[in-house]
């Protein structure tokens, strides 16, 4: 949809986003597949489940998006100081900030959606721990109570893959929905401020690998869930 702004066609998936997606969408076709041999009682459940999992198809789709956007605007920033931009580099600038705070707010969205999900899949009142609970709850109470121990594994392991990205993206996803701006926290690290010096912008190049690696993370995270899930589905 969004590629309409760099006036090209739409996207053709591939790679992990397409694995992601199949993924999915497998699960949710066992799903329907299997609605007439629920008891009708149980129906509502199941059909409340195929809506949700059609959820991850669109939060992943514009998790996508947004990333491309802000890899797009990105290129067109060289300078590190915002007075040396010139007026279409600032413009170009803005619209890489608006894409990249989008984009990392939606990964962790994605991340605590699938916690929620697999809390209510498995049944694991994690509610009755944190009235609001993250993904990376839900994996700490998994682990636990040794509930579903080959998934949480793999999940456990490919979070650890990218926990330095994670820590970085998580903290400017918290200071942006809590406290200030994201692209204001890279003023803050820096030293004591002197009147008059110039405004250093944070490392977009950085920012986009890192962003680059989350979005990595979130699909091979999604495959391996639902993977799992429509196989222990298909084995009962």
């Amino acid at each position: 949809m969004l590629r309409v702004l760099f006036n090209e066609p739409k996207r053709i998936d591939s790679g992990l986003l397409l694995d992601a997606g199949n993924a999915v969408r497998t699960y949710i076709e066992l799903l329907e597949s299997k609605e007439h041999s629920h008891l009708a009682s149980e129906y509502p459940k199941y059909h409340r489940r195929a809506i949700w999992s059609k959820g991850f198809i669109d939060a992943l789709d514009e998790l996508e998006q947004s990333k491309y956007c802000c890899e797009r605007y990105a290129e067109h920033i060289s300078k590190a100081f915002l007075e040396e931009m010139n007026p279409q580099e600032i413009e170009e600038y803005h619209r890489f900030v608006y894409f990249y705070k989008n984009a990392f707010i939606r990964l962790f969205s994605i991340l605590d959606k699938l916690g929620t999900f697999m809390n209510d899949l498995f049944e694991l009142k994690t509610e009755t721990l944190k009235s609001r609970f993250s993904y990376f709850t839900v994996l700490r109470r998994m682990h636990e109570k040794h509930i579903h121990g080959s998934l949480e594994l793999q999940l456990y392991n490919l979070k650890m893959d990218y926990k330095s990205t994670l820590d970085r993206l998580r903290n400017q996803r918290n200071m942006e929905i809590h406290y200030i701006n994201a692209e204001m926290l890279d003023d803050l690290m820096q030293k004591e401020p002197i009147p008059g010096e110039r405004i250093h912008v944070e490392n977009v190049k950085s920012n986009v690998a890192d962003l680059q690696q989350g979005f990595e993370m979130v699909c091979r995270t999604l495959t391996i869930a639902f993977s799992y899930i429509t196989a222990s589905i298909a084995k009962g």
